[in-house]
């Protein structure tokens, strides 16, 4: 009887021990699943410009000192409230470096504050290097992204597929008839 009863003490405690593991396995694969399943995914939209300094920022041109690519931040009103370059023409750019190799998931684009100045559509282009560039593309073809329509509003843009590289260069395509080029970006995503 004594056996027994040592036996069936046995079971109940390796039950309980069981369970016990099972329930820190379930909370482990729920932990692993927030943080790098489909959470973790939908988490990678942080603003990856707005805090980068005005040194991160090269254009082809600059209209001026207040008109130069730093300023080219959405929501902000330094400078000339934007970047702008010499001429409106399709051989201008803006690119920012954005410090390391980094998944890019949306852009952002807007005019230039208090102007009549934006970018109505564009190409983007990305590179690890800054030197060999790579053109974004949807489903195989070349993707020119419709811009803005006003100077003030923000025009975002979540990219079908994510992008992953350190460097982000805008193409204006088109751009308000009744003004120039001027833009403002944002990049969202997260570090690769």
């Amino acid at each position: 009887m004594v056996a027994l009863l040592r036996q069936h003490h046995f079971v109940l405690n390796m039950d309980l021990r069981i369970r016990k593991h099972s329930g820190m396995i379930l909370q482990l694969a729920v932990l692993l699943w927030c943080s790098h399943g489909a959470i973790g995914k939908d988490s990678c939209e942080g603003p990856l410009v707005s805090n980068l300094p005005q040194s991160s920022f090269r254009s082809s041109s600059q209209l001026s000192n207040s008109h130069g690519p730093g300023f080219a931040k959405v929501n902000r009103r330094d400078g000339a409230g934007g970047w702008a370059p010499v001429e409106s023409n399709k051989y201008q750019w803006l690119e920012v470096d954005l410090g390391e190799r980094t998944e890019i998931t949306a852009v952002a684009t807007q005019g230039r504050y208090g102007s009549s100045d934006w970018v109505s559509s564009f190409l983007l282009m990305f590179s690890d290097t800054g030197c060999n560039w790579k053109q974004y593309r949807q489903e195989d073809n070349i993707r020119a992204f419709t811009g803005n329509s006003n100077a003030d509003s923000v025009v975002q843009f979540k990219l079908q597929q994510a992008v992953f590289a350190r460097f982000l260069r805008l193409l204006p395509l088109d751009w308000n008839p009744n003004g120039r080029i001027g833009l403002r970006l944002e990049a969202y995503g997260c570090p690769y």
